[in-house]
């Protein structure tokens, strides 16, 4: 999605950097396969501990604190979404998952409520409650 509203335009280069980002650093820090769901917590945390973060205007975007940004920011926030859903599947189905789309759906809640946290609390480290809930859902049966 190509948005014309100048400030839809650079979230949604924010964004489309940032699911690079978050891909790419997955990747090449794989180790076993169950492992990228794990790794997908280092990451944020190390986001949230960096300079842009607290400056980031995804990061306002995907906490909801934007305010009003029109119809344009809101589709790319919801095209955004979506992305980072589809792109927790498929680690989740190389993790066992039964239901990779359910399991990527909870992890993607996990992140969001990450976001929030770190931005409003100033807390890197919120990620690692994250994980913990990823790991029971590993060892319990939704991987």
């Amino acid at each position: 999605m190509t948005s014309v509203d100048p400030a839809a335009a650079d979230l949604e280069r924010s964004s489309e950097r940032w699911l690079a980002w978050l891909a790419s650093e997955t990747t090449r820090r794989r180790r076993p396969p169950r492992s990228d769901l794990l790794v997908l917590w280092d990451l944020l945390e190390e986001w949230f501990a960096s300079d842009d973060f607290q400056t980031s205007g995804l990061a306002a975007a995907m906490a909801g604190l934007t305010g009003n940004g029109g119809e344009a920011t809101r589709a790319v926030v919801a095209a955004h979404r979506r992305s980072l859903r589809e792109l927790l599947e498929e680690p989740a189905a190389a993790a066992g998952a039964t239901d990779p789309a359910a399991l990527a759906a909870q992890l993607h809640l996990l992140v969001e409520g990450a976001v929030v946290g770190a931005l409003i609390d100033r807390h890197a480290a919120v990620t690692r409650h994250a994980r913990e809930l990823t790991e029971i859902a590993l060892a319990g049966g939704s991987a």
